[in-house]
């Protein structure tokens, strides 16, 4: 039972947890990552370049 009980903190914590604008971009960039199709050559870089000339650079 102790691990039903650690698992539902573990859950409440995900809930209330505000994603900061550096995790919400690295969403995003794992999202555009995963829709490639199999033969595409977009490497993580030019993702991130991209998403750096369209909406300015993240301040990490």
């Amino acid at each position: 039972m102790g691990n039903v009980h650690a698992l539902e903190e573990l859950i409440a914590k995900a809930r209330d947890h505000k994603m900061s604008p550096t995790e919400r971009r690295a969403q995003r960039v794992s999202l555009i990552m995963g829709l490639r199709s199999g033969k595409s050559t977009l490497s993580r870089e030019k993702v991130e370049e991209l998403m750096d000339e369209r909406e300015g650079a993240d301040d990490r």
